[in-house]
């Protein structure tokens, strides 16, 4: 695939592009995962279609596939994700002509003649990553001690009932100066 796209040739042509990447060929994607140096290279697949709407003009559908290595924010063990971006774009040149529509397709905006494609798909991979990725409810693994002992693990200091303050009630203050 080129570094660089010119879409409205590619629209105009009807060019269509798909295949597997190297995971290396995406920064931002290594920087959220995490990587092995024994691993095997993970790559990233995907397919852009480059077209024309009768309703929208030119259009750009495709998706982009990815199984990602996090950390599960609920036990912070690993978590393997497979994550999938489709890609429904409509392609406009300027501002004004991206209002919103009723379809299914969002609007990029093209400001010069030139698209990159790699930094396209990994955008919209990055959209596809949960805000706290964590395994399903009752896979996770609850994190151990560091001494391997679970009764090793100190109980939170918790008050008891004669501890806690009753709560103060706000206009308490108001009362008292409304007795004077």
């Amino acid at each position: 695939m080129p570094d660089h796209i010119d879409p409205w040739r590619a629209t105009k042509s009807g060019l269509s592009f798909g295949g597997e990447l190297p995971l290396e060929r995406f920064p931002r994607l290594l920087e959220v995962g995490i990587a092995d140096k024994g691993e095997a290279s993970a790559c990233v697949a995907y397919r852009l279609d480059f077209g024309r709407n009768a309703e929208l003009g030119p259009i750009l559908e495709g998706w982009a596939r990815v199984r990602l290595r996090l950390l599960c924010q609920r036990c912070l063990s690993d978590l393997w994700l497979d994550l999938e971006a489709p890609l429904a774009l409509r392609l406009v040149r300027v501002e004004p002509n991206a209002k919103a529509s009723e379809s299914d397709y969002e609007t990029l905006v093209v400001t010069d003649d030139s698209l990159d494609p790699f930094e396209l798909i990994e955008d919209e991979l990055l959209l596809a990553i949960p805000p706290f990725p964590r395994h399903p409810v009752g896979e996770c693994q609850a994190p151990e001690a560091a001494s391997g002992d679970r009764n090793a693990m100190p109980e939170p200091d918790r008050p008891s009932a004669e501890d806690v303050e009753q709560p103060r009630h706000p206009f308490a203050i108001l009362e008292r100066l409304k007795q004077q």
